[in-house]
């Protein structure tokens, strides 16, 4: 049967029979001088839309039209098939229902909003009341033991608060303590575990002629080899970590050992510069986004004492070749991606944001 040249709204006019899905021909419409212009069809059949086909719904007084479109190429056996047919009209019995929907949620939300404007202003009224009251009835001799009362009793409340706080807080630690029962994390294959052992070995085999080459060209210094055996941990065990990530290793390092560094200036007793200087690490490095697990081990060592600039400065050119070594083994195995992001414009755009947008967008 060959397609008609009708307008779409004629296939959606009332009738008795069971309803259908008409499809029409675009472009003839819109060359037909009996039809009003209509820009967005002309549009359509440009952008080569060359089926179409509209289908009435009616819920609850809300009548609408859902406008169903195809490619020219289109096989219109496939568009007029039964399934396709029972596919397109129970669809546009839930978009018709979603539509008949948006009035009385909108209606139901501006009554609830009513609701609550009408309880807080009822509640203002009888605050201020009791105020009014209040002042009036109570003479003056009795206002200050008034107040002493009131001002005790707010505070044994205050307290008995705080202390079912507390208690609440200690049974929600002890409940932690029986874990979340998640699953561990699964092993891995005997492929996975060989070439993690080959890029830790091949990695801190290099950092380590790295470390004898600086001490062969001066005796007081060499590479501060503690924090690598985390570092390769990281590379070759958990790949895609946050921690891994080249933007953690180099800031995460550079930030740790930096503060380990002053730290060492200060006359705090040992324990307490190593402890503080730890800590400040960790946590700055957490609150700027790049936490780094062997930079904490790095800070512990260094605010023992006995290191230089000179000695941070090795560090990062240790972590550089380690990020190197790490992108070259690990990209060699399909199964495997480092780094995942390097993330240093992140901080480009944190501190010099686009115009119109904030800061960290």
């Amino acid at each position: 049967m060959e397609l008609s040249t009708l307008s779409l709204l004629d296939s959606v006019l009332p009738h008795s029979k069971p309803q259908r899905v008409v499809w029409r021909e675009v472009v003839p419409l819109t060359e037909d001088p009996d039809q009003p212009f209509n820009l967005r069809l002309k549009l359509a059949a440009q952008a080569g839309i060359g089926l179409a086909a509209g289908v009435r719904f009616h819920f609850r007084g809300t009548q609408g039209l859902v406008l169903y479109m195809a490619r020219g190429t289109t096989d219109i056996n496939k568009l007029k098939s039964e399934t396709n047919e029972q596919y397109l009209l129970s669809a546009t019995d839930v978009i018709g229902s979603i539509v008949c929907l948006r009035n009385p949620r909108r209606d139901c939300l501006a009554e609830r909003r009513q609701a609550r404007e009408a309880t807080r202003r009822r509640l203002r009224n009888k605050m201020l009341a009791v105020i009014r009251l209040g002042d009036e009835d109570i003479p003056s001799s009795n206002i200050s033991s008034s107040m002493d009362s009131r001002r005790s009793a707010y505070s044994l409340a205050s307290f008995q608060k705080k202390t079912l706080s507390i208690k609440k807080r200690i049974i929600m630690a002890a409940r932690k303590w029986k874990g979340a029962n998640n699953d561990p994390p699964p092993p891995f294959s005997n492929v996975e575990a060989l070439w993690t052992f080959a890029g830790c070995f091949l990695t801190i085999l290099m950092l380590l002629y790295f470390s004898d080459f600086i001490n062969e060209q001066n005796s007081q210094y060499s590479l501060v080899l503690g924090p690598f055996g985390a570092l390769v941990t990281l590379q070759y065990s958990l790949t895609s970590a946050p921690a891994s990530q080249p933007r953690n290793v180099i800031l995460g390092q550079a930030i740790s050992i930096s503060i380990a560094l002053c730290m060492t200036y200060t006359r705090l007793e040992a324990n307490m510069r190593r402890s503080l200087g730890t800590a400040l690490c960790v946590s700055l490095m957490a609150r700027l986004g790049v936490t780094h697990p062997p930079a904490g081990a790095a800070a512990l060592i260094f605010t023992g004492g006995g290191y230089t600039w000179v000695h941070m400065g090795i560090m990062l050119a240790g972590n550089v070749l380690a990020i190197i070594s790490a992108a070259g083994i690990n990209n060699f195995n399909v199964k495997r991606q480092y780094p995942t992001s390097w993330g240093f414009g992140y901080w480009i755009k944190y501190v010099c944001p686009r115009k119109g947008s904030k800061k960290g967008d």
